[in-house]
């Protein structure tokens, strides 16, 4: 964890932190339409998952959220946990700028990070064809999420059919950081209810949330996402 991180962000977790000394670090700019320029700083160095877990522990539900390529494929596996992959970081590819570009070949990335069963994100901005990729993955059981910011989300079951959900309204400031906010949200909510629909609103609620302020003062309570979801609904 970087030092200048505002830990207020990890208040009231369980936190079991695995020591690195260098993580995969960005410079993001946006223009007055919201398109972003991001820069790669750093590439990080490579991590293994260490699981720390305690006797007979098993989680309810996991998200692999790698930042860029620091694991070379998917972590580890537990065969009774909900487990989630944000392909956001391994679909990254860099110019020799350091201008972050999509990775060249997002099918190959796919194949090393999604697995069958588990629930995989990314957005309509991570590759060039992001359906085609969708329905990729959908075609090899993994659940597939695209999300579209403001035009809300894409769920591809495994039965080949797609569902589109809008976006909550929003008055946007910071959209870093929103699509973490949206899996994090939908794996636990998926977790709690075993509900595609209960889960994807959720998560669609924590994102409008995630984007109305800058940095951490986005990340929503269960509280706000809660009363969102109310408002938008009465």
């Amino acid at each position: 964890m970087h030092p200048d991180f505002d830990q207020r962000a990890l208040a009231g977790l369980d936190l079991r932190a695995t020591p690195a000394t260098d993580l995969p670090r960005y410079a993001n700019t946006y223009d007055a339409a919201g398109n972003r320029t991001q820069l790669l700083l750093s590439e990080g160095e490579p991590l293994a998952i260490v699981p720390h877990l305690r006797a007979g522990e098993t989680p309810d539900a996991i998200l692999y959220a790698p930042a860029f390529h620091e694991f070379r494929r998917a972590p580890l596996r537990f065969r009774e946990s909900l487990t989630g992959i944000a392909l956001q970081g391994p679909l990254r590819g860099v110019a020799p700028d350091q201008r972050v570009i999509p990775h060249p070949d997002p099918l190959a990335v796919a194949s090393r990070f999604a697995r069958p069963g588990w629930v995989a994100f990314f957005s309509d901005e991570d590759t060039p064809a992001p359906e085609a990729l969708a329905r990729h993955l959908a075609g090899h059981r993994t659940l597939a999420i695209l999300t579209r910011g403001h035009n809300g989300a894409t769920l591809f079951e495994l039965d080949g059919t797609a569902q589109h959900w809008p976006a909550l309204p929003a008055t946007p400031v910071d959209p870093t950081g929103a699509g973490d906010c949206f899996a994090a949200a939908f794996m636990v909510r998926l977790a709690e209810s075993d509900d595609l629909a209960t889960a994807m609103r959720f998560a669609l609620a924590a994102g409008a949330l995630a984007v109305e302020h800058a940095g951490i003062a986005g990340l929503p309570t269960r509280e706000a996402i809660e009363a969102r979801m109310n408002r938008e609904a009465a």
